[in-house]
């Protein structure tokens, strides 16, 4: 399969909440749309961060892309655990978008059909609605399954 991970960050503006409605009831079936019934993907998956939630928790890396060590985000409290865990401020995307296809062909009829005529302008125009575009990454990927 050949797969994309794309990470996208929502205009400032926007709730979590907001953006997901959006990104759900609006994009992605415009994009489906205008993709046609011939070149959907098999996988389309999207996955949120809910940065703007309290209750949003993880783990910060201790050493950065070069293995330059991180330092810790100090606790809020004395003798509380989470030291070394990072504020949402630290990733800075709100969603990641998984889109599969059979093979690289498949992938390019898909974005042929997504550019052509007015289809192009549309898909930039929404987009420009609920995502900040400048911030957008990404990544084709090799996948490795195992079971067990």
């Amino acid at each position: 399969m050949h797969t994309t991970f794309a990470f996208l960050t929502k205009l400032p503006h926007l709730s979590t909440k907001e953006f997901i409605t959006y990104y759900e009831t609006k994009h992605i079936p415009m994009i489906n749309r205008l993709a046609g019934p011939d070149n959907q993907p098999l996988v389309y998956k999207r996955r949120y961060t809910h940065r703007d939630d309290p209750a949003f928790v993880f783990v910060r890396a201790s050493v950065d892309a070069k293995g330059t060590p991180v330092p810790a985000v100090p606790s809020d409290s004395p003798g509380d655990s989470t030291e070394g865990s990072a504020d949402p401020g630290s990733i800075d995307f709100d969603v990641m978008t998984e889109i599969g296809f059979a093979d690289e062909p498949a992938k390019m009829r898909w974005l042929t059909a997504l550019r052509q005529g007015e289809n192009g302008k549309m898909v930039v125009e929404d987009e420009q609605r609920f995502l900040w575009r400048e911030r957008t990454r990404a990544v084709v990927v090799e996948e490795f399954v195992s079971f067990g």
